[in-house]
């Protein structure tokens, strides 16, 4: 019984850790050939998309080429601009044979400087409006070259180029060519050697159009077979259920393979969004890996392996049953001499229950102690638990005086640095103002002597017609022409004038630096929101005239009473930080309406826009998504404290790339003195 006890223990144990062991390499194995099938998969799909885009750029190059060809001969050019479609399709019609003969290209348009079709050479009895396409619509909008690739209603994808056709920098219309996508496909398959299929949209296609466009090349058209898609264009035969299966997997997950088993051989596939020229996905790009070859090598790889460890298995067994059957005799004499052992320890053993009865005692006294000791350990417990609430009670005590201390802190720093820069505009303004007076001053009194003077020399003219000496009257007409007199009083009444106004603008701009730097005021007053705006706008016009057009929206709002000053540092750090988000050249919006109880005012950009996981920390003290050097972090923060003083609400909203808009709330109706002089 022992005998088949031990080498049961043993020899159950060690199989099954083995079978376990080869399981575990086989799905290891079988673990890493999926990753490098995908990794594979990866690469050969990144490896296709390049040299897709090498041809397509090839093929817009050959075609540029020869829309420029056709636009520098002269014959295009008389026909164009004496619109004579028949000129035009006769020496157009050989060009698009040997076109289509060396490049298979297809599509021959004329569209005037409008961008009216004009003829389509290539079926010149359609007269019909060509659509308007976004390669078109660029090459218009541009005035340059546009090209790129776009599906046609009929399920089909085209490579389009169009050049704007100008003679001495003058516009005389626009010519078109065009190239069948599957042509370039065919090119790729040739030069990759990789399978592929193209499944487009229903919405993006018209059926009739759709099934007479396959039917023209020479392909089955099964609208059915699938719910929302349609097979295009496949260089493998794939069953429309396998096509379904992939479908939805790319759906699910996009980024995983697939494994396809079709006519005895096995494929991997993946799925890729298909874009056209305006971005827009409209189908799948479908990339088909032929595997069989690798698939039979990796099945003779697994079965020489499980034939080896069987092997290994049955050896090792083998050893295991001779080595356990040495042991088990070994065993059998031990037992005996454990026989004879415990005789003796018997006897030890009445000893040891002698001495187990005094260790029970001793262990019931340890019990007691142990006990005590359990009671005042919890009671100890107890204290240090109260001692922990009350440490973390002062410990979020401290946490909301230093947020409270930071925010103080804040607007601290940033009102004395607007005091700063009021005190140095009003004193610039102070500097500036007396010695712009009295140039005003000197301008009017110096442009009424000119009054006086061109009166006098009105009425010597006068006198001088009447002289008796024609020889006098005549040098002196000579030397008033050669002196330009008649142009010098006319253009020193407008200098005058360019002068005054030019003194009227610089006192505009003194009076609005002394307005802004007004900043501590005490007292609120009635004030026009858009009369703030406008002073606003005039101070910080240079630094927006070279960054964006700015589009005023102003509404019809009522006075508020309101702190105006304040008001307009939260306008000029809006302003600024809209400037600041715009790169090169953009638009600022700024939009007011109001309804019964607040007044509204909307600032926007077409800058570069705030990632969705700053929006919340904007209007944080000292955070800033500007680089090191550009920003404080306090600008918002301070802007939040007035808007949050007028009892009022600032809002963002916000997408990378695509912008942002502050919408400031202020309500008609609130007490701000009063407030003010209670927080005081």
């Amino acid at each position: 019984m022992l005998h088949d006890s031990i080498r049961n223990k043993v020899l159950l144990p060690l199989t099954l850790t083995l079978f376990i062991l080869t399981c575990s390499f086989i799905y290891t194995s079988y673990h890493i050939r999926q990753e490098d099938y995908e990794q594979d998969t990866t690469l050969r799909h990144t490896l296709v998309q390049h040299i897709l885009k090498s041809l397509i750029a090839d093929h817009s190059l050959y075609m540029q080429s020869a829309i420029e060809f056709i636009a520098d001969e002269q014959r295009f050019q008389d026909a164009m601009l004496n619109n004579n479609r028949h000129a035009l399709l006769q020496h157009g019609t050989p060009i698009l044979e040997r076109l289509t003969g060396h490049q298979q290209i297809t599509h021959f348009y004329f569209y005037d400087r409008t961008g009216q079709l004009v003829l389509r050479v290539y079926d010149p009895t359609n007269r019909s409006a060509s659509p308007v396409r976004l390669t078109r619509k660029l090459a218009m909008t541009r005035g340059e070259t546009a090209s790129g690739l776009e599906l046609g209603r009929n399920g089909t994808f085209t490579l389009r180029v169009v050049y704007p056709w100008k003679i001495r920098g003058q516009l005389i219309g626009y010519i078109e060519l065009g190239q069948e996508y599957d042509h370039i496909l065919q090119e790729l398959h040739s030069i990759t050697g990789t399978d592929f299929a193209v499944v487009l949209n229903k919405t993006n296609l018209d059926r009739p159009l759709w099934e007479h466009g396959m039917s023209l090349l020479g392909r089955p058209a099964d609208w059915d077979g699938l719910a929302d898609w349609v097979v295009s264009n496949q260089t493998v035969a794939i069953p429309l259920r396998v096509m379904t299966s992939l479908l939805k997997s790319c759906a699910t997950s996009p980024k995983t393979m697939k494994l396809l088993h079709i006519s005895n051989k096995t494929y991997s596939a993946r799925g890729f969004p298909l874009h056209d020229t305006a971005l827009k996905e409209v189908g799948k790009f479908v990339l088909v890996t032929d595997l069989t070859d690798k698939t039979t090598i990796f099945r003779l790889f697994i079965i020489k392996i499980a034939a080896f460890s069987l092997l290994l298995c049955s050896a090792l067994f083998i050893y295991a049953f001779r080595v356990l059957g040495i042991m088990d005799c070994r065993l059998h004499e031990s037992r005996e001499q454990l026989n004879n052992e415990l005789e003796k320890q018997a006897q030890t053993n009445k000893q040891l229950a002698f001495e187990m009865g005094e260790r029970l005692r001793a262990e019931t006294d340890l019990l007691n102690l142990n006990q005590e000791l359990e009671q005042r350990v919890l009671e100890r417990t107890a204290e240090l638990d109260l001692s922990n609430q009350r440490l973390e009670a002062s410990h979020s005590e401290l946490e909301a005086a230093c947020r409270n201390l930071q925010a103080q802190q804040a607007t601290i720093l940033q009102q004395d640095r607007m005091a700063c820069i009021g005190q140095l505009a009003a004193s610039v303004a102070h500097d500036i103002n007396n010695p712009i007076g009295f140039v005003y001053g000197n301008l009017e009194v110096l442009k009424n002597y000119w009054h006086k003077l061109t009166g006098f020399i009105a009425e010597q003219d006068n006198a001088l017609q009447h002289l008796p000496s024609s020889e006098v009257k005549k040098r002196i007409d000579e030397r008033r022409r050669a002196l330009k007199v008649d142009y010098v009083l006319d253009e020193f009444n407008a200098v005058l004038d360019e002068s005054l106004e030019g003194t009227q603008r610089v006192n505009q701009i003194v009076l609005n630096l002394k307005g802004f730097a007004r900043l501590d005021e005490k007292e609120t007053r009635l004030a026009d929101i858009h009369e703030c705006l406008e002073s606003t706008l005039n101070i910080v016009r240079n630094e927006l005239r070279y960054k964006a057009d700015i589009k005023k929206e102003y509404g019809d709002i009522p006075q508020l009473v309101c702190f105006p000053q304040q008001l307009n540092q939260v306008f000029m750090n809006l302003l600024i930080n809209a400037a600041q988000a715009i790169e090169n050249w953009g638009e600022i919006t700024i939009r007011t309406w109001a309804d019964q109880k607040n007044v509204f005012v909307a600032i926007s950009d077409t800058g570069c826009g705030i990632p969705e996981e700053h929006c919340d920390r904007l209007f944080e003290p000292f955070f800033t998504t500007k680089a090191s050097g550009v920003g404080t972090g306090l600008g918002l923060s301070i802007v939040r404290e007035i808007i949050k003083k007028h009892h009022g609400e600032i809002t963002v909203t916000s997408r990378s790339g695509c912008g942002t808009v502050f919408t400031v709330r202020l309500p008609l109706e609130h007490d701000l003195q009063r407030e003010d002089a209670n927080h005081a």
